[in-house]
């Protein structure tokens, strides 16, 4: 094993050093003095070297976590690496509040070069894995090169080693993190690994936090997979500081009692699904798609087969845990008590299950769906993948694209869980047709031809089980999404939706008319979440919404000793960081205007049945609503490219002389 720190970078492996996080950012200079473990640990695979370098000149011109990947990724990456090289980044992002006692503050940021499509790579995770490695000492954790053989991770301290992973490769999360602690001899240390799903590399692998807390997005898992890492495991003893000790604690007190005096604080305890129960809950009509895209409603008795607090999901629910430092929890904790499944158990079941695993397949058996969940987690599966790339399969299925012969003898009817939990083992294991969904979608659809790719939901590449044509502001969210395809990049419900704090705007769900607003200000607020490492539940998105930006500052300035405003949070930092991703976007692949646009099925086809019958997405209007929200970002209208102004004001002119190389830069 390697145990060696080394200061010097690995020859083989070349970074490039565009000394931006020195230079890049200079319009706004401040002097961070606290809540940093004040490193970033670099650990090259390739040629087993370890070394470290200070964190604070990257934070104190992002705020931390996201920003500083961003950054990194833009200074670190040439524009012609691709995902799979040894030079592409796997970057662990602790938020730069977190391992402090500032509520909600626990989330990591892991990004890397998209496997779909080229560009920026993002996933997001709370947990507790973050917090311990800003205790052992590191805010960052940048994984370059790749190795011969399968390794691990193991970080205690101010001991990095690098160690043979031959005894976990194979295993699944559940029995990766079991052995691990076995191994290291130590129950509380914090684990991320991957499942068969990244050691095969499918496209759609997560990397998994604590078993049940997946970063999914972008492929992450993939390339973790692709590097031969199987795990990273910390155990941290040492503190956080912050600035100003008296003034922080006074903030987070007053901080937690908004949480205990929210009323949504009941409903996060009992766990966000639980609101499913109610089959007149207008989540069924506004957020579920079903059978891959052919319909926004599903029936009534269905509903209440799969949600009844009798015999359906939350009859399973034996408790909900918590994150780090999270005043409610959230996560349900499962465990299935009868028919053929019983004895499963496992943590989390969001309603982004409801959405997938069981509305878009057809599936209202409550204990297959939860099988079919866990099954997920368990080898390492990001589960807006799995919904969305199967559900397509099984379209063709029941179309005659493919047949019995194609699917291993598998029926690929809607409401088969059988047939489902058959194909995500076959996926993660890229068993007969999984072989080929493990490749990704739209390269499965090219080689089956027929013109399947219409019935693929994807944006930018990456396949999306969100809802499109009755949220208008949730489709922009998610069409607009630099990481491809997520609603968690500003996605609304109307200006009142969530919590008693009104967005900008006012507008229904399926409003066009000032939706923009909404999507921008809450994309800018999630920057900053993800920045600060603040879960966006406790935050300002959905969930309790028991925090607000100036909450936001009141923290940053007494932590991290600094002096900032909410119209430098809301103006320059978020900002920065969307123009980052979007910057790294344009460096390195082909996307254009024509990808912040919908997928094309929900533009001709309209919802078949329930309250929004006959609702799409209309083009001119969707297209009225994207100029406005390009506008309010500062980009050129028409093309939806960046401006020199606007990169300039945000300090970012070396990038905004890059872009104009490839021609990718308006000169206003």
């Amino acid at each position: 094993m390697c145990k060696i720190l080394s200061i010097q970078c690995s020859k083989n492996i070349k970074l490039i050093n565009r000394g931006m996080g020195k230079e890049m950012i200079n319009k706004k200079k401040i002097k961070i003095s606290g809540c940093l473990a004040g490193k970033i640990l670099w650990v090259d695979l390739t040629n087993k070297k370890i070394w470290t370098e200070r964190s604070e000149m990257y934070a104190e011109k992002t705020l931390g976590g996201r920003g500083i990947n961003s950054l990194i990724m833009l200074e670190k990456t040439n524009n012609n690496v691709k995902w799979y090289d040894p030079e592409n980044l796997l970057c662990f992002g602790v938020g730069s509040l977190v391992g402090t006692m500032a509520p909600g503050a626990c989330r990591v940021d892991i990004s890397t070069i998209n496997v779909f499509n080229g560009g920026k790579g993002s996933a997001n995770v709370g947990g507790f894995w973050g917090p311990e490695l800003k205790y052992a000492g590191y805010d960052h954790l940048i994984i370059v090169g790749k190795s011969e053989k399968p390794v691990y991770l193991n970080i205690h301290n101010g001991t990095v080693e690098i160690r043979d992973a031959s005894r976990l490769w194979g295993k699944d999360v559940f029995e990766t993190e079991n052995l691990l602690r076995k191994i290291i001899g130590d129950e509380n240390i914090k684990i991320a690994s991957i499942g068969p799903a990244g050691e095969n590399r499918v496209k759609g692998s997560a990397i998994m936090i604590d078993t049940a807390k997946a970063a999914g997005g972008s492929g992450v898992g993939c390339v973790m997979g692709d590097k031969k890492l199987k795990a990273v495991a910390v155990r941290g003893h040492g503190k956080i500081e912050v600035s100003e000790p008296k003034r922080f604690m006074s903030i987070v007190q007053k901080c937690y009692q908004k949480c205990m005096e929210n009323p949504a604080k009941e409903m996060m305890r009992k766990a966000p699904l639980n609101l499913y129960s109610n089959p007149e809950w207008e989540g069924w009509n506004t957020n579920i798609v079903t059978k891959n895209g052919q319909d926004d409603q599903w029936e009534y008795e269905k509903r209440i087969k799969l949600m009844n607090p009798q015999n359906g999901i939350p009859s399973m629910q034996k408790g909900v845990r918590a994150c780090y430092m999270c005043p409610t929890g959230c996560m349900p904790v499962m465990e299935i008590n009868r028919g053929k499944y019983q004895g499963t158990k496992g943590e989390g079941f969001w309603i982004n299950t409801i959405m997938g695993h069981a509305c878009r397949f057809d599936i209202s058996d409550p204990e297959a769906v939860v099988e079919s969940w866990i099954l997920t987690n368990k080898l390492g599966l990001d589960g807006d993948y799995v919904a969305s790339g199967l559900s397509w399969v099984f379209e063709l299925y029941e179309k005659g694209l493919i047949t019995k012969e194609d699917t291993d003898g598998l029926e690929l009817d809607w409401g088969n869980s059988q047939s489902l939990i058959a194909m995500i083992k076959k996926l993660a294991y890229r068993e007969g047709i999984g072989d080929l969904l493990a490749d990704g979608i739209i390269e499965a659809a090219r080689r089956i031809g027929h013109d399947t790719e219409y019935y693929h939901i994807q944006v930018k590449g990456q396949p999306s089980i969100e809802p499109f044509r009755v949220p208008k502001g949730w489709a922009l969210a998610v069409s607009t999404s630099p990481v491809a395809g997520r609603h968690l990049r500003g996605a609304t419900m109307g200006s009142k939706r969530y919590g008693s704090k009104p967005r900008p705007g006012d507008f229904n769900v399926i409003d066009y008319q000032n939706q923009a607003q909404g999507v921008v200000w809450q994309g800018k607020t999630k920057e900053l979440e993800d920045n600060l490492g603040i879960c966006n539940y406790v935050g300002t998105w959905s969930g309790a919404n028991f925090l607000d930006i100036t909450d936001f500052v009141e923290l940053i300035n007494s932590g991290m000793g600094i002096d900032l405003s909410e119209e430098d949070l809301m103006e320059h930092y978020a900002p920065l960081g969307r123009n980052m991703e979007k910057a790294f976007n344009s460096l390195h692949t082909p996307m254009s205007r024509n990808d912040d646009m919908p997928p094309k099925r929900f533009m001709d086809e309209g919802v078949q049945s329930g309250p929004y019958k006959g609702h799409r997405i209309d083009k001119n209007k969707f297209n009225h609503m994207l100029d406005e929200f390009y506008r309010l970002w500062g980009w050129d209208v028409q093309t939806g490219m960046q401006t020199r102004t606007g990169l300039t004001n945000l300090g970012l002119e070396e990038i905004a002389g890059k872009l104009a190389k490839q021609g990718k830069l308006i000169e206003k």
